[in-house]
């Protein structure tokens, strides 16, 4: 349930390089890596030009990788469950449902063990796959009930052909 790991390493890299300029060395000061990186995620976020101008400042950053921080997906996801193969995670609206692989650890490792929460994160596309950036925040535990309600979106998401295993 992991992605290639010289890929998630070459992602990893490239994802810390990016988001490391949009955090000054003060922010960073104390912080436990993952902190900062989640508040780099946030301003690219709400400015997603940040990127362009990182292009443009480090024209031998890894290409593929920077066209897969591109197309992050940053939102607010039920963790549901997971499968053999992926862990699912369906859009806080019920909108859509993902089958969503780790990048060097399960998401119920990253989440430890959380399954059945609302998280926010981040969701990239990677070897044809979507893949949680790892960057959780904001964890909220449902009750079995709201569960069971999920269960079934997830299932009605996925019979109306809204559920995707990758872009």
């Amino acid at each position: 349930m992991v992605i290639d790991r010289a890929i998630a390493d070459r992602y990893i890299n490239s994802y810390k390089d990016f988001l490391g300029t949009l955090v000054s060395a003060k922010e960073k000061h104390g912080k436990r890596p993952q902190e900062w990186l989640a508040i780099g995620r946030a301003r690219y976020a709400d400015d997603r030009s940040t990127l362009a101008r990182y292009r443009a400042a480090h024209p031998k950053a890894d290409s593929e990788m920077l066209d897969a921080i591109a197309k992050l997906k940053l939102g607010r996801w039920v963790y549901l469950k997971d499968t053999r193969a992926y862990s699912v995670l369906v859009a806080e609206d019920g909108s859509a449902a993902y089958g969503v692989v780790g990048l060097t650890d399960r998401l119920r490792t990253v989440a430890q063990g959380a399954t059945g929460s609302v998280l926010r994160a981040g969701l990239i596309p990677l070897q044809g796959r979507w893949v949680c950036d790892g960057l959780l925040e904001g964890m909220v535990w449902l009750g079995p009930n709201l569960r069971r309600e999920l269960n079934q979106t997830y299932q009605n998401l996925r019979d109306e052909g809204r559920f995707s295993l990758g872009p």
